[in-house]
């Protein structure tokens, strides 16, 4: 008899529970959450929830002498597979970063900062202790970078799907990217954006990645081939999610004469460029017998030096090795311009004495 009477009860309790919406959640992809004592999050590649499309924009509005601000958007497109509704809590793995916001339409989603993200199934094992030089396409080494992997930095918030839902998701955040101006005649920046975490949502996306930079004359290396769409535009576009996360670096050449960056190579290139002027125009001098040949010539190669050689020793020695080296040509042209006028004076008295 009393079960009887608590059967409509069971029964309504069973269709509340059946009505209830699933728990999931995502980091790119999807999530776990283990024990509070095991402290770590794992990511979920059964969260029913796909991605459509990821598009990631890094506009450059100005740069410092040693800082290089990226404005980053990033636009997802998220399906709900599944004919059940869905509560997920998103874990956004960035670089260090500010001013991070997550916006639906025109609502904006609260977003908690995790500082020390960590997964048992996606670590940031890409620590870049290298960055490429975009003139000449040669990795340097970050001499003082560990090479231990750190916590990536991430933040977390909440999605609701209804079934077959989809959302578009707009994330907006700064970054201050790297800078390396060891070695190098102008300054390398570098940025870094995690898709790899993308690969634990279900589906191949269509991604689109964009680099905009503040002004035209820069050169770029990417990681991932990417094309120049006008002189401060580059994008590429995947029809699937890339293997690797993305790494770009940057520079703005200036006083480059040879196809490289690197200050050593550089310069010996250069001073190699004016021995061989110097030589040349010491032999047009002696042949046509006028001095004035090599004098005006020598201007030139002097002018040519002091503009081609920027910078050598870096702070604080650039100024006095680069004066260095600007006196040592000077002088040595002009004694290569006295020896020749001596020279020819002397070839011209021995044809008189013929």
């Amino acid at each position: 008899m009393f079960l009887h009477k608590l059967r409509p009860l069971i029964l309504t309790a069973v269709l509340l529970f059946m009505l209830l919406p699933e728990a999931a959640s995502a980091n790119g992809g999807p999530l776990h959450y283990p024990a509070e004592g095991y402290g770590r999050l794992e990511l979920d590649d059964q969260s029913q929830v796909s991605l459509v499309r990821e598009k990631v924009v890094f506009t450059f509005r100005d740069i410092e002498r040693y800082k290089s601000h990226a404005e980053v958007t990033v636009q997802y497109e998220l399906h709900n597979t599944s004919d059940s509704a869905k509560d997920l809590e998103v874990l956004f793995v960035t670089p260090v970063s500010e001013a991070f916001m997550v916006s639906e339409g025109n609502n904006e989603i609260n977003a908690i900062m995790d500082p020390n993200v960590k997964t048992v199934n996606w670590q940031n094992t890409q620590v870049k202790n290298t960055v490429t030089d975009p003139v000449s396409g040669k990795e340097l080494r970050l001499s003082n970078y560990s090479s231990e992997i750190g916590p990536a930095q991430g933040a977390r918030f909440p999605l609701s799907f209804e079934p077959n839902e989809t959302k578009n998701i707009v994330i907006n955040y700064i970054e201050n990217g790297g800078m390396y101006n060891k070695g190098v005649i102008t300054t390398i920046f570098s940025h870094l954006y995690y898709l790899t975490p993308a690969a634990f949502w279900e589906g191949e996306p269509h991604v689109e990645l964009e680099i905009r930079l503040s002004e035209p004359g820069a050169l770029l290396h990417s990681n991932l081939a990417m094309e120049q769409t006008d002189s401060k535009t580059f994008k590429a576009v995947f029809n699937e999610l890339p293997s690797k996360d993305w790494y770009f670096s940057y520079t703005y050449p200036k006083r480059l004469l040879y196809p490289t960056n690197i200050e050593k190579d550089h310069n010996l290139l250069v001073l190699g460029t004016v021995a061989a002027l110097t030589v040349i125009a010491a032999a047009l001098a002696l042949f046509f017998r006028k001095s004035f040949l090599f004098t005006i010539s020598a201007f030139g190669i002097f002018a040519f030096t002091v503009y081609y050689i920027s910078k050598m020793g870096g702070y604080p020695f650039n100024a006095i090795f680069v004066g260095f080296v600007d006196f040592v040509v000077g002088v040595g042209l002009l004694i290569c311009d006295i020896l020749i006028r001596r020279t020819i004076r002397r070839r011209r008295e021995m044809t008189k004495t013929m």
